[in-house]
């Protein structure tokens, strides 16, 4: 939940990632350090369907021809720095978000990685 410091989800989340990277790992014990590992990799799997989900919305609405790029995967390569793979693999996640409901609301749980969805993607409609 979002502290009253921060006045958008976006600003708690940069909260939450400054606050993480701030705390200190040498004196954790094991089953803390791989509970810490457990939660972190739900959260990448969330963001990483979040990304795929905005990747697709700015795909939809043409929101890179704004900013100079014709595509949102020639945006993402850009403007940050993103693999042509890697930025090729969001857009395909966002189509198959959006295709595949079950999926999308799996991987937006954190329960499914973006590299599953990226093999789902890639099974159904290959590029």
């Amino acid at each position: 939940m979002c502290s009253t410091a921060c006045g958008t989800p976006m600003e708690c989340l940069t909260g939450a990632l400054a606050a993480l990277a701030g705390e200190e790992l040498k004196s954790s014990f094991g089953p803390a350090v791989l509970e810490r590992a457990t939660v972190l990799v739900g959260a990448r799997n969330v963001i990483d369907a979040e990304l795929a989900r905005t990747v697709r919305e700015g795909e939809l609405t043409r929101a890179s021809e704004h900013d100079g790029k014709a595509t949102m995967a020639s945006w993402l390569r850009g403007h940050h720095r993103l693999p042509q793979g890697a930025a090729s693999q969001l857009v395909r996640n966002g189509r198959a978000s959006e295709r595949l409901p079950v999926l999308a609301a799996a991987a937006a749980a954190g329960l499914v990685p973006a590299e599953a969805v990226s093999v789902m993607s890639r099974r159904w409609w290959p590029t």
